[in-house]
């Protein structure tokens, strides 16, 4: 399955504690141990996902009721680059 059409589903809420530091964002992950510093679009991308599962396209459209997403073809790829970086990071993980 191409990368665009997995679906994620984001850490429950219950999970991680997230902190808001001016232009970076703390997540403490309470099953790991670990704090993470996030620099957009990571904390937006992780709270798109923690109202249910979605892919790419749907994460996007989530995003760009909340923000002023410009209307790009980067944007599906960028996404999809920052949710490997989640879930590197543990935060997320293919539903």
């Amino acid at each position: 399955m191409p990368a665009a059409q997995q679906t994620w589903r984001a850490a429950s809420a219950a999970r991680l504690s997230v902190y808001t530091l001016d232009a970076l964002t703390a997540v403490y992950d309470r099953v790991s141990g670990q704090t993470h510093l996030l620099a957009q679009p990571l904390p937006e991308i992780l709270a798109a996902l923690q109202s249910g599962p979605a892919n790419t396209a749907e994460t996007a459209e989530r995003l760009t009721a909340d923000f002023d997403i410009a209307d790009s073809a980067d944007v599906p790829a960028r996404i999809t680059e920052c949710l490997g970086e989640l879930a590197a990071l543990g935060l997320v993980s293919q539903a």
